[in-house]
């Protein structure tokens, strides 16, 4: 059996209307816990590490994970340039 490919939409449809989170509400809270971090490339809040490009929010990492150092920070940023 060949796994499907699932993507990011139909994920956050199904943390939507299966598992009743609001999306858009957690937006927001990320967006307002970084809003104050103006050309931070990473933002401590929340119990994790928001990684932050050209005023964006591109991912975040759990503060349980530990720091990422410098040079996952490139991979991780590069990463995403790619995307």
């Amino acid at each position: 059996m060949t796994r499907k490919r699932v993507s990011d939409h139909a994920v956050l449809r199904y943390m939507d209307r299966v598992l009743g989170i609001d999306v858009e509400q957690l937006r927001d809270i990320m967006a307002d816990a970084t809003a104050r971090h103006q050309g931070a490339p990473c933002v401590r809040s929340l119990g994790a590490r928001f990684l932050l490009q050209d005023g964006r929010v591109i991912t975040a990492i759990s503060e349980a994970d530990g720091a990422p150092n410098h040079d996952e920070l490139v991979r991780l940023m590069r990463g995403r340039e790619q995307s």
